[in-house]
């Protein structure tokens, strides 16, 4: 009876997981659906380096009109900066292609700003738990990839 008992537990804990794992997708394709999510960074990795742990204070907020990001860039720029010039990833767009495409685990989500003077190119890869591979790439300077979650 005990043994029974054990394996219903298991198999309802189990269930009950699933169906918030369900839940939390189905949030998470709303705010993707809406252009409506924050991306919490947690850690960056250069093309040249090592991965670099991140307070959470740097983010890409989306909405349905404006991009902005403010994220540290680590890594080799192929063009001079001036002093005084930003060396992090950090703009506000109010144009902007964002386009999305559903995979098996998740989605992809691509956003080009076309008002920022550097040409970035932001892909989110999205899984459906949350978790966000974010590579960045800049005609400019070196790609560099980070990991985070959708808040």
């Amino acid at each position: 009876m005990k043994k029974l008992l054990l394996v219903l537990a298991v198999m309802f804990s189990a269930y009950a997981g699933f169906a918030q794992d369900d839940k939390n997708a189905d949030s998470i394709k709303a705010q993707i659906d809406n252009k409506s999510f924050v991306f919490i960074a947690r850690s960056a990795l250069p093309l040249r380096g090592s991965m670099i742990s991140l307070s959470p204070t740097y983010d890409v907020q989306v909405s349905s009109d404006t991009v902005r990001a403010y994220l540290p860039y680590y890594g080799k720029a192929h063009t001079a900066v001036y002093p005084g010039d930003e060396t992090a990833i950090k703009f506000t767009s109010l144009k902007s292609d964002y386009t999305v495409k559903a995979t098996k685990h998740g989605w992809n989500v691509t956003i080009k700003p076309k008002d920022v003077p550097n040409s970035v190119t932001m892909n989110f890869n999205i899984s459906k738990s949350g978790n966000v591979l974010l590579h960045v790439s800049d005609y400019k300077r070196d790609a560099i990839t980070f990991h985070g979650y959708i808040d």
